[in-house]
This record gives structure tokens, C-alpha cells and sequence, in this order.
């Protein structure tokens, strides 16, 4: 069953909106650097006032739970994270939940 993986930013205020794009292009890079496990990228800017500070976010596809396991410890996931997003932001909350063929939870 396919697994989306969600990631939302808390970018710091000192970087500028070009700063905050050049992290969204090294995510979006990963697809590339990792192909057959990186499905699709989604990527964006916030612009409603409810996001309690997180300004920035991304939404990527994998074919299953094992494809983003293999993301997760691949070696250019753990560069990106380390060298590129975790020291331009103050926050990030990641949320991952199997894709149904329906938007409904099971009952």
C-alpha cells in the first residue's frame, strides 16, 4: 500500500524566501538521486494564518512502508536532512499514514 510521508517547516526567520526554496529543491533533488523509491514530490508555501509558524512544507509518495524505510536510511536523505534542513529551520513535524483508495478511516 503506498505511504505518504509529510513534512511541515518551521523555516528561520533570518533566511530569505529564496534560502527557503533552495531547501524545498534539495528535497525535491532526493526524487532524483533516488529513483524507484521516490514516487512523487509535492512541494509548498504556506499562506494561511492557522499553521502555527511553519512557513514551508512537502508531501512525497512511496510505492510502500519499505520504500520509505529505504529513504529514510539512504545516505543522500541523511545528507539533506543534516546539511541542508536541520540547520535552517526551528521546527519540523513529520507525519506518515498509508494511502487508501478511499479519504475515509477504516470503521
Amino acid at each position: 500500500m503506498a505511504v505518504a510521508h509529510i513534512i511541515l517547516l518551521k523555516i528561520k526567520p533570518s533566511l530569505s524566501e529564496t534560502q527557503a526554496h533552495d531547501i524545498l529543491k534539495a528535497v525535491a533533488h532526493l526524487k532524483e538521486e533516488l529513483p524507484g523509491v521516490v514516487e512523487s514530490v509535492h512541494l509548498g508555501v504556506n499562506f494561511a494564518a492557522r499553521a502555527k509558524g511553519f512557513t514551508h512544507g512537502f508531501t512525497m509518495v512511496f510505492k510502500n512502508k519499505a520504500a520509505l524505510e529505504t529513504y529514510d536510511k539512504s545516505p543522500e536523505h541523511i545528507r539533506v536532512v543534516t546539511e541542508v534542513i536541520r540547520p535552517n529551520i526551528e521546527d519540523l513535524i513529520a507525519f506518515d499514514y498509508e494511502i487508501e483508495d478511499y479519504s475515509s478511516p477504516r470503521l
